[in-house]
C-alpha cells in the first residue's frame, strides 16, 4: 500500500533543524512530525523542508497540561494550542498532535473532574483547529506518562464527546505494548478514526529489538484501510526515557534504527501489493 512514511525529529535531540532534514532525506522517508517551537519562524522551516523534499505529517506540541485544576495554567496550554495551529498553518501542517501532560501521572483525584476539564479543553481546541481546517490527534500515552486516555477506547469515548469532524487518534505501538490487551485489536477498533501510527518496538528502538508484533499491526492497519502516516518513534537506549540524547553515539545509533526499521516496513507493504 501506498502512503507516507517519517520520523520524529525530537528523537535526534539538539542539532539543526536543517540537520534534521538532511538525515531524514538520507534515510528516504517522505516526511516528518516536527516540535511545535513557535520560537522559530514556520516560513523558515518549510523552505528548509521544501529544500529537502519534505512533508509535514505532524507537529510534536510542547509539554502543556489542558487539564490541569489551576485555571491559569489550563488557560495558558489551551492558548499554546491555538497559537500551535496557527504556527502549524504556516508551516503548511495538516494537523498537530495533543496529548496530556507528559509527566503527570496522577490528577486532582477527581476523576470526573478531570474528565470534563481534558473535554472543555480540547472542544476549545477544536473549534479554532475546525475554522483553519487543521486536523488534531490526540496520542494516546501510557500510565507512566498521563494518567489520561492511555487505551484507544478512552480516545474514542473523547472523540465521541468532543464530537468534531477533525478530531482523531494517535496510537503508538511503544505505548499499546503497555496498556493494550491486544494492540491488533485496538488497531481495528479505532478504525477510520485513526489519524497517526507511531511506530517502535516495545523498548522504543527499532523494529526486532523488541518483542511486539509489529508485522501483524501493519496487517492490521491495512485491514482497516488506513491511509495516514506511520511515523516512526524510536530512540538509542539509556537513562531518561523523556531525553532523546543518551550515550555519546545516540545519534548514530537512532539513525540505524531508523533505516532499518523503514526497511522492513517497506518490504511488508511491498508483500502486502504482491499478495
Amino acid at each position: 500500500m501506498s502512503r507516507d512514511y517519517g520520523l520524529c525529529f525530537w528523537t535526534f535531540g539538539e542539532i539543526t533543524f536543517e540537520e534534521k532534514c538532511k538525515i531524514a532525506k538520507e534515510i528516504g522517508v517522505s516526511g516528518v512530525e516536527v516540535q511545535g517551537d513557535l520560537r522559530q519562524d514556520p516560513l523558515e522551516l518549510h523552505d528548509i523542508l521544501k529544500k529537502y523534499d519534505l512533508k509535514v505529517l505532524s507537529v510534536t506540541p510542547n509539554n502543556v497540561d489542558i487539564s490541569n485544576i489551576n485555571e491559569q495554567v489550563r488557560a495558558s496550554a489551551v492558548q499554546y494550542f491555538v497559537d500551535l495551529l496557527y504556527w502549524a498553518r504556516k508551516l503548511h501542517a495538516e494537523r498537530v498532535c495533543l496529548h496530556g501532560a507528559v509527566g503527570k501521572t496522577q490528577g486532582s483525584g477527581d476523576l470526573s473532574k478531570d474528565w470534563n476539564l481534558l473535554v472543555d479543553s480540547s472542544l476549545k481546541i477544536l473549534q479554532k483547529a475546525e475554522k483553519l481546517d487543521i486536523d488534531v490527534v490526540f496520542e494516546v500515552l501510557n500510565r507512566y506518562e498521563n494518567h489520561q486516555i492511555v487505551t484507544a477506547n478512552e480516545a474514542l469515548n473523547l472523540i465521541k464527546e468532543v464530537k468534531s469532524k477533525n478530531f482523531y487518534v494517535l496510537l503508538d505501538a511503544y505505548h499499546m505494548n503497555i496498556e493494550e490487551s491486544c494492540p491488533i485489536k485496538a488497531l481495528k477498533k479505532t478504525k477510520d478514526k485513526l489519524g497517526v501510527y507511531h511506530v517502535a518496538d516495545s523498548n522504543r528502538q527499532a523494529i526486532g529489538n523488541g518483542h511486539s508484533d509489529i508485522r501483524s499491526q501493519i496487517d492490521a492497519l491495512n485491514e482497516i484501510g488506513f491511509k495516514g502516516p506511520i511515523i516512526m518513534e524510536m530512540t538509542a537506549e539509556g537513562p531518561n526515557p523523556f531525553s532523546p540524547v543518551k550515550q555519546k553515539n545516540y545519534l548514530e545509533k537512532v539513525i540505524s534504527y531508523y533505516k532499518e526499521s523503514y526497511k522492513k516496513i517497506r518490504e511488508w507493504d511491498l508483500a502486502e501489493v504482491s499478495f
